[in-house]
């Protein structure tokens, strides 16, 4: 007889709730052992249930779900996070390389993150210590979860010199001389790190504005980080590069 995972599911929307039960329910893999629409339910019923997956929206009436999760001594089951376009967790979420699904729930996206649960090779209690520290840290303390293949690597943005581009991978270079190569588009780096200093000077390059050492002229021109590397900039992104320098 195959596992059965034990899932709670922390949602105050009861439309909402219902249709996340049905979708879970869909799947022989698991069984839906509670239900809380609240943080003070979802103390009471996990400490009780045991889960060994919960499905948690963000905004819950007494506050967020972080505010529960800070609160907890140990985190022994895993999340999927449940959230909107707008909210703010997103980009915290991309940084530790948590599961979350966005409302209103799509059936595809479900089953996606489901089967990323299932083919795990272990828990992802690291990535949410990882989320939670990130979101109580001063901005140079935040570190972005780099997937590798035995696991996760957890680095200081601040560490992160420049990011290359291999077609769908993206190669880190750090301060301490490590090149750590991670299976994400630029696009997506550039999406998670933008708002922590980087520019994307190039289609294949991203660089930590911080570590620009000197500009050298010339139709898009180069740029010098300070790890000794030299970077070209693009001719259409030049412009905009010399504006983020003045601002540096």
């Amino acid at each position: 007889m195959s596992k059965k995972y034990r899932v709670i599911l922390i949602e105050d929307e009861s439309k909402a709730r219902e249709q996340l039960k049905t979708l879970v329910t869909g799947y022989s893999e698991f069984e839906v052992v509670g239900e809380a629409g609240s943080l003070a339910e979802a103390d009471q019923i996990c400490q009780s249930l045991k889960p060994e997956l919960v499905f948690c929206d963000v905004m819950l009436p007494g506050g967020t779900i972080f505010d529960w999760l800070l609160n907890l001594k140990k985190i022994d089951f895993d999340l999927i996070f449940i959230t909107s376009f707008q909210d703010f967790a997103i980009q915290a979420f991309r940084l530790a390389a948590v599961d979350y699904l966005l409302k209103p729930l799509d059936p595809a996206d479900f089953q996606a993150a489901i089967g990323r649960f299932l083919e795990k090779k272990e828990s992802q209690v690291a990535q949410i210590q990882s989320l939670l520290q990130n979101l109580k840290a001063p901005k140079e303390k935040v570190k972005i979860a780099l997937p590798t293949l035995h696991g996760y690597l957890f680095v200081e943005i601040k560490e992160v010199i420049r990011c290359e581009s291999d077609n769908t991978y993206t190669t880190f270079f750090l301060k301490d001389k490590r090149k750590i190569l991670v299976s994400r588009t630029l696009k997506e780096v550039e999406s998670m790190l933008e708002s922590y200093g980087f520019f994307r000077v190039h289609n294949s390059h991203l660089i930590n504005m911080e570590e620009v050492t000197e500009y050298l002229k010339g139709e898009g021109g180069q740029v010098k980080l300070s790890d000794g590397s030299t970077v070209d900039v693009s001719r259409r992104r030049k412009e905009e590069f010399l504006e983020k320098v003045k601002s540096f």
